[in-house]
């Protein structure tokens, strides 16, 4: 591997920017997942759901960067082989923090979409955007938004904590 040194501070950086555009944009889904909760306005929700996919396509990007910038930053700085083993517990965070959300959440948000007529896969209405009331009210009442709040929050004070204290 080439001598990536000189370039440490500037990787930690490009991490670290990663990291508030993946943050940013995310917050946006939190409040889409939050909001549906008292929002029974079909084409509200509609509209929720397209910024949601949005901030969500921004999040992903934004994660990329983090998450390259890091695992690079993390060679070098040579903490990978360090003995040091902060850094191998804040990959393992960031994995089961996205382990637990990525699938809670995008099933929630996709019964939502599901009742509201729209093709989850694509986000475009289906069957001329017809919903049942019905299930869209049990969609609704189907996700634990606090809770993927309460997960998010936590991982990112660990990994926060991993990276300024570099524990062990």
């Amino acid at each position: 591997m080439p001598n990536l040194a000189p370039y440490h501070s500037l990787l930690v950086s490009a991490h670290v920017v990663g990291v508030i555009l993946f943050v940013l944009s995310h917050a946006v889904s939190a409040y889409v997942l939050i909001r549906i909760q008292s929002e029974s306005d079909p084409d509200r929700l509609r509209q929720l759901l397209g910024w949601s996919r949005l901030s969500l396509t921004v999040a992903g990007i934004g994660f990329l960067i983090w998450f390259i910038a890091g695992v690079v930053a993390g060679f070098s700085g040579n903490w990978w082989t360090s003995g040091r083993l902060w850094i191998w517990a804040s990959l393992a965070v960031a994995i089961a923090v996205t382990g637990l959300m990525t699938p809670m959440g995008r099933m929630y948000l996709n019964r939502v979409r599901e009742a509201l007529g729209i093709d989850p896969k694509t986000g475009k209405l289906v069957a001329g955007g017809v919903y049942d009331a019905a299930a869209l009210q049990s969609a609704r009442e189907s996700g634990r938004p606090w809770l993927l709040a309460v997960i998010g929050l936590g991982g990112l004070v660990i990994l926060f904590w991993l990276m300024l204290a570099k524990p062990f």
